[in-house]
């Protein structure tokens, strides 16, 4: 991603230009835009407590059988966070029922990173309504759970 640099500036801010394309460019790099996994785009994202969470896939959308991976950050969209026992939980909201919720474990796939493949069942409903749950363990070893609510098209 490279920003361009237009001359509409006067003679003496000119010199300064070039540079503060440079270190905006670096920082879009570098870091300072939310980081995304190889392949993968967020489905959801949310705070939950002092972490960041965001829950991906490869499509972007909510599908029956698949990857899903959780990513913890302290921040949002930096410095990845070190959780354990992560879990996730899909159960499908049917008008007023929720449904039994299906827990798959998530295995870590690199720091602050949790990847596992779920297969939600054969669908009834379209568009179908789910409550997802990330469950964890966080670094004070107190057990939290993020839910989403989200519907597959």
């Amino acid at each position: 991603m490279w920003i361009k640099c237009r001359r509409e500036v006067g003679p003496s801010g000119w010199s300064l230009l070039p540079r503060v394309c440079v270190v905006l460019c670096a920082a879009v790099i570098f870091g300072v835009a939310p980081q995304v996994c190889a392949g993968q785009t967020t489905i959801a994202a949310k705070r939950n407590h002092d972490l960041y969470i965001s829950l991906m896939s490869e499509s972007g959308k909510l599908v029956e059988k698949g990857g899903y991976c959780a990513l913890f950050s302290k921040t949002n969209g930096a410095r990845p966070a070190q959780v354990e026992n992560v879990i996730i939980e899909f159960a499908q909201q049917v008008g007023k029922v929720r449904e039994r919720a299906s827990k798959v474990p998530l295995l870590p796939d690199g720091h602050g990173r949790y990847c596992g493949e779920v297969d939600l069942g054969k669908q009834y409903y379209d568009p179908a309504s789910y409550w997802v749950g990330i469950g964890y363990t966080d670094s004070s070893q107190k057990r939290r759970r993020c839910r989403f609510f989200l519907a597959r098209e």
